[in-house]
């Protein structure tokens, strides 16, 4: 069972949190695998309007009987286990794909939730499901975001074409301590292939001979993340053929997603697809 951060050095550069939501999702409908998706913000965030509609049974819980603050109370109380934190998400792929809201008390609260409990949740949490991802967003600030990324079986860095940005990073000046000797994937999120500072062209000026993954951009994607209806637009372009506006973001996500799960050693775990 894996834990993933996926993480962006600079705000506003990479699209972390819509990449994230592009993998958990695509993986969720393609192979047979129990997925957790979270984040480390103290609002809701992106991540969590892209599922944001109400469930067609009208019965979703109230916010104070789930997410982290829940499983809070559950951990003071001692009675949370890994195979209990489902029970305190939201489901977005019936077995496949769960969401666990963030914390949404203040920072004034003086019960506000402590820095070190969402680490652990997240680790619990790997215990019973196959893949936890989750989205420390930009920087590291956080307390909680240097024990994710230091927890993380692998660390997907999300980057973007800019140039000075890419500059900082290769020579390390954006790196945090947690990064040293851990497994990374490089991505270029909302990429543009037509761009001269392309990937074959950057990993050739930074000389770096791993890949370096690409997200292209996609207006369809963006607008069902604005529109709250990111399930949907996969359920709608995950079969979509040369010619589709979606085909080639459907198609690097899903190198994106195989090449994940094979640097976690999960691909002939999760082999059986199901309409791939």
């Amino acid at each position: 069972m894996s834990q993933v951060a996926f993480w962006a050095p600079v705000r506003g550069h990479g699209a972390a949190t819509s990449n994230v939501l592009a993998v958990s999702t695509m993986i969720a409908l393609d192979y047979y695998a129990r997925i957790m998706i979270t984040h480390t913000k103290r609002t809701r965030t992106a991540l969590e309007n892209a599922f944001g509609r109400p469930s067609s049974d009208g019965n979703l819980l109230s916010f104070s009987e789930y997410g982290l603050d829940a499983l809070e109370r559950l951990l003071q109380s001692d009675k949370m286990m890994p195979e209990t934190i489902q029970d305190y998400t939201k489901p977005i792929v019936k077995d496949r794909l769960d969401l666990l809201p963030g914390s949404r008390k203040p920072l004034a609260d003086p019960d506000c939730f402590r820095e070190e409990t969402l680490p652990y949740i997240v680790n619990s949490a790997s215990r019973y499901y196959d893949l936890t991802f989750v989205d420390v967003g930009d920087g590291y600030k956080e307390d909680s975001t240097e024990v994710i990324l230091r927890n993380s079986d692998l660390i997907v860095v999300n980057l973007s074409q800019n140039l000075e940005l890419l500059e900082r990073y290769f020579n390390k000046e954006l790196w945090t301590e947690s990064l040293q000797n851990k497994p990374l994937l490089l991505v270029l999120g909302d990429y543009d292939g037509n761009s001269r500072f392309n990937a074959v062209n950057l990993a050739r000026k930074f000389k770096w001979r791993q890949p370096i993954y690409t997200v292209p951009h996609c207006t369809g994607y963006l607008d069902a993340c604005c529109d709250k209806n990111v399930l949907e637009f996969f359920l709608r372009s995950r079969n979509a053929g040369p010619g589709h506006s979606s085909y080639a973001f459907i198609t690097e996500i899903r190198k994106l997603t195989k090449a994940l799960l094979e640097r976690l050693g999960l691909d002939s775990k999760l082999m059986q697809e199901r309409g791939a």
